[in-house]
């Protein structure tokens, strides 16, 4: 599970007190004026002092450690900002307001202004409000195969304490060139209500078309909150990725029954194989079919038999990426056998047939844990054709399943294909 939250935000203090010394400061400006029309000059200055301070104060001292801390971040909240329809609506009835204000001074027209212009920062600051304290949490499935339907788990937790969030949209980001090959970077998500201190999940269906590690770059949430006038987005930035196994081409069974032809190696040890290993006293729990009833004549007590061990012989996957030309043509041929390698490592492991993979300077056997299988197929997903000189098949011992884009001319005793002809 991959985790991305929010980074918390700073300098909450530095932005309350210039606000509110400000608002202190034109309290004592219009106390002023008041002052000096009931005939209190004393009075009048005196505020108008202590105003112009506060003014001098939050100038002086606090503007400039603003400055510092917010340095050119502005950029990204402009980059985040966009105007709706309705809002730009809003804003040219804003103007026209205005410009008849100017005109004819009006005090209705004003107090019309006044509230449209408060309405336009309360939706800023609301909105702004609604896309703080989320953390965003992704479930990537075990597997993901190309051309086959994934499903991932988000969630998304609203970490504030009193405040619900409204209106949400998330959506992931990734290069352009990906959503070409996937619908992940275009889907949207809606999280109409969240109440704090709320976690929901949604899932999302999605297709691969090509193999291949797909980074994602973030998430985007967005929201239209309170009145729908501008769509504010908060970005996320991460470092993560999925990866995307090759889709299975399903191969003919003779090829997927090639490790069967060589039988079982002996091995020297008690087992359950076929060869008699040994001979020994009867126990409590041993099976009456293996007693071996000439021993027990002779003897006058029950004797069983032991077997030799017996594993099935390795097979060997090996997969030439060499290609000297890299035309259309051969690059799809390419492609198709890297599904065929995918199908047949699938179906090794999904069986628990032991067996060694090697192409170039990769090599891994694959047993019963998922760590050699998971290794394998992200090597496939990510091969491209090699610039190394071709293989030398003689030095190949079987049984062994060879794959190759190119027809070459193999030796004999190894299990080939030839993409060419396919």
């Amino acid at each position: 599970m991959r985790i991305y939250q929010w980074p918390a935000l700073k300098g909450v203090r530095e932005f309350f007190w210039p606000i509110f010394l400000l608002s202190v400061a034109f309290l004592l400006a219009v106390l002023s004026s008041l002052s000096e029309q009931d005939g209190q000059v004393y009075a009048a200055a005196f505020t108008a002092f202590l105003a112009l301070l506060l003014a001098a104060v939050v100038s002086v001292m606090l503007i400039p450690r603003l400055l510092v801390g917010v340095k050119l971040g502005f950029l990204n909240h402009l980059q985040a900002f966009r105007v709706t329809r309705r809002g730009a609506f809003f804003i040219l009835i804003v103007l026209v307001v205005a410009f008849s204000t100017i005109n004819t001074g009006n005090n209705l027209l004003i107090l019309v202004l006044s509230f449209l212009l408060a309405s336009l920062l309360v939706s800023g600051l609301l909105s702004n409000l609604v896309l703080q304290g989320l953390k965003i949490s992704m479930k990537v499935p075990e597997e993901i195969y190309a051309g086959q339907t994934a499903v991932f788990i988000l969630s998304l937790h609203n970490l504030k304490k009193f405040f619900p969030s409204f209106a949400l949209r998330l959506r992931s980001r990734g290069n352009d060139l990906f959503q070409s090959q996937t619908d992940f970077f275009l889907q949207e998500k809606s999280f109409p209500y969240m109440r704090p201190g709320e976690l929901q999940s949604v899932t999302m269906h999605c297709q691969f078309s090509q193999r291949g590690v797909y980074a994602v770059d973030g998430f985007d949430v967005t929201t239209t909150f309170p009145f729908g006038f501008f769509r504010r987005k908060r970005r996320l930035e991460t470092d993560g990725s999925i990866v995307v196994y090759p889709g299975l081409r399903e191969l003919p069974l003779a090829f997927l029954s090639a490790h069967t032809h060589y039988g079982f190696e002996e091995k020297n040890r008690r087992g359950a194989g076929s060869t008699l290993y040994n001979i020994r006293s009867y126990r409590s729990g041993d099976n009456a079919r293996f007693v071996h009833w000439k021993s027990t004549a002779k003897l006058d007590y029950l004797m069983v038999k032991d077997f030799s061990h017996e594993e099935e012989i390795a097979s060997r996957v090996v997969f030439s990426t060499w290609l000297p030309t890299h035309d259309a043509q051969v690059l799809e041929k390419f492609e198709r056998a890297v599904s065929w390698v995918a199908y047949l490592c699938h179906f090794y492991f999904a069986r628990g047939h032991t067996f060694h993979f090697e192409s170039g300077g990769f090599r891994v056997m694959v047993e019963t844990r998922r760590e050699g299988y998971d290794s394998v197929m992200h090597f496939l997903a990510q091969v491209r054709p090699g610039a190394e000189s071709p293989l030398q098949v003689e030095k190949l011992k079987p049984p062994c399943i060879l794959f190759s884009a190119l027809d070459q001319p193999w030796a004999s005793g190894v299990h080939h294909l030839h993409y060419l002809h396919m």
